[in-house]
């Protein structure tokens, strides 16, 4: 194990608060940052193209927001509960998003772009690596407790 479940929802907390940061901010830098463009040429994907004054960046921003700061939960309490229910719903979502960006390329500019795929396939590894570092967690706690006593009746 690399890093713990917790250091990876701090991770993705950073990541999440850099990029809306960048957003509020600089939109067309984050549309296109050279991971971006890679990931959107090497799918054949259209670039997307932010101006300062566009409402679907301070939508993007908030949601992306509100996702971060439901890993801050996770950081801040010891309840690793919430993220065993919580990141195969995130993974399948991201997963699903990405997909949607990659095979309606053309029909839909506003989500079959370079930036809403990079940022879902960003989330679709992240979410997938919490998942795996969760498993080997919970199965290290596990060989740790040792099997249930029996009793003989």
């Amino acid at each position: 194990m690399i890093l713990s479940s917790k250091n990876i929802c701090i991770l993705h907390f950073t990541l999440l608060n850099a990029i809306v940061y960048k957003l509020l901010t600089n939109p067309a830098e984050v549309s296109g940052h050279a991971f971006v463009f890679i990931i959107g040429r090497a799918m054949r994907l259209p670039d997307a193209e932010f101006k300062e004054d566009d409402p679907a960046v301070g939508l993007i921003a908030i949601l992306l927001l509100y996702l971060g700061v439901s890993d801050l939960a996770t950081i801040v309490t010891t309840n690793s509960r919430f993220l065993e229910v919580a990141v195969p719903f995130r993974l399948m979502l991201a997963f699903t998003v990405s997909g949607f960006a990659y095979l309606t390329t053309g029909s839909n500019i506003a989500i079959s772009n370079s930036m809403v795929f990079a940022l879902s396939f960003v989330e679709v590894v992240l979410q997938f690596w919490l998942y795996i570092t969760l498993l080997e967690e919970t199965s290290t706690a596990a060989q740790v407790q040792g099997p249930p006593e029996q009793t003989l009746i």
